[in-house]
């Protein structure tokens, strides 16, 4: 997983036309995630996926206008995929930071498990995938926010999904 904001890249990716990227979660995980968290050397993620300091200062749509305008990044619909390091609250913690900007990511409590089916057909679990709702700190307080003004109120509405690898998958690579 990456540490840093990769936004300076001057590479665009030539994808053919209608070309549209929606992977599955599983693929996700497998051809992307895992080689990148595990460093494997043949890992072509960099030149598909940025990396982006998702937590931390920047709001969400400054992330998003940043990213657009690097041109370096895959945009699907209204989605856009990042590599983001995970920052814990304290070393010996397991719970993550996650403040965005003058905001945060409440969870919604649910999460689903990614499971691979080998050839023999076993299932493993692979990673897991939550989703977080940016919440901006004192709304309420807020004057730049107006009712009647849309792009105004799309600014509090963001939705992370976040897929994380299975902790047996990064001890299976850190033992080998």
């Amino acid at each position: 997983m990456a540490a840093a904001l990769s936004c300076s890249s001057s590479w665009t990716p030539e994808w053919p036309g209608g070309f549209m990227f929606d992977p599955l979660d599983e693929v996700q995980v497998i051809h992307y995630l895992h080689p990148k968290a595990t460093e494997i050397s043949n890992c072509k993620c960099p030149e598909v996926i940025p990396e982006c300091d998702l937590y931390g200062t920047e709001e969400p749509w400054q992330i998003w206008e940043k990213m657009e305008r690097a041109n370096n990044c895959i945009k699907n619909k209204e989605e856009m995929f990042f590599f983001t390091r995970l920052k814990r609250v304290s070393p010996k913690s397991n719970r993550c930071k996650r403040s965005v900007g003058k905001g945060c990511g409440k969870g919604d409590g649910n999460s689903s498990n990614i499971f691979y089916f080998s050839d023999q057909n076993e299932r493993k679990r692979i990673g897991i995938k939550k989703t977080y709702y940016y919440e901006k700190n004192n709304v309420k307080n807020d004057k730049s926010r107006s009712n009647d003004d849309d792009d105004n109120n799309n600014r509090y509405r963001w939705i992370l999904h976040e897929i994380s690898l299975d902790e047996s998958l990064l001890q299976h690579a850190k033992a080998h």
